[in-house]
């Protein structure tokens, strides 16, 4: 599926200083639900639990809070930590499956980065192993000076997007006072608002009929997009 070039929305007049970017969705493709689903049955199966309930599996696999997490496992008898622990491991496992076997690829106009002259960083709310293996699969990694993304702990949830954490620490590494953000979910919307950072929102094949209650800086439909509105900001 194609999605149209989405014509930006007018910008306030500020010169960017850096270019962050979220991960899943935006430089690379996003992966099935089913594929989440499969993994986060495995782990049930890995503590013991052999026949959860779909509604369970659904609540431990995607946009997953602690209060749920903990009310899941307590169900089953099981340590939150433990379960938490088989799920990133096991999603861990699908998605380099699915880089390995070409599933997992980069978006075609990741290349229209290249030519972006400030520094480049990811905020993403997956695994940070997850985020460096792909990038580096892919021999993207050498272009982006700083990854901020989550350690496979439950304590990370608490810091995930929308919370401005990850985005935060980003530009304080590639010491920004005033980075560009493109994201493809409400969350990343909301963080860079509560991050002060002008944030664009990137519609793909997946999110291209989403709609938003939190109003971005810009909508777009492609990466080179992004790169335009940098240049018009020099």
């Amino acid at each position: 599926m194609n999605v149209p070039s989405v014509e930006a929305t007018p910008m306030a007049d500020r010169e960017y200083d850096g270019l962050l970017l979220d991960h899943d969705g935006v430089v690379v493709t996003i992966e099935s639900e089913s594929t989440l689903r499969d993994a986060a049955r495995a782990a049930f199966a890995d503590v013991g639990v052999s026949e959860p309930r779909p509604e369970d599996v659904d609540t431990v696999s995607i946009d997953v809070s602690i209060a749920a997490l903990n009310a899941v496992a307590d169900r089953y008898g099981v340590a939150p930590g433990r379960l938490w622990r088989r799920r990133e491991d096991r999603i861990e496992a699908s998605l380099r499956a699915a880089v390995e076997s070409g599933r997992k690829t980069p978006y075609d106009d990741v290349s229209r980065l290249e030519v972006v002259d400030v520094p480049l960083g990811v905020a993403s709310n997956n695994q940070a192993r997850i985020v460096e293996f792909v990038l580096r699969s892919h021999g993207l990694r050498e272009h982006f000076e700083t990854v901020r993304a989550r350690p496979p702990t439950v304590e990370s949830l608490r810091r995930k997007k929308p919370e401005p954490t990850y985005l935060e620490a980003a530009a304080t590494d590639l010491g920004c006072e005033n980075p560009l953000y493109v994201g493809d979910s409400e969350s990343d919307v909301v963080a860079g608002r509560r991050a002060g950072i002008d944030t664009v929102f990137l519609r793909r094949s997946h999110n291209a009929a989403r709609r938003l209650d939190a109003e971005p800086t810009a909508e777009v439909g492609g990466l080179g997009e992004v790169v335009r509105m940098l240049r018009r900001s020099d």
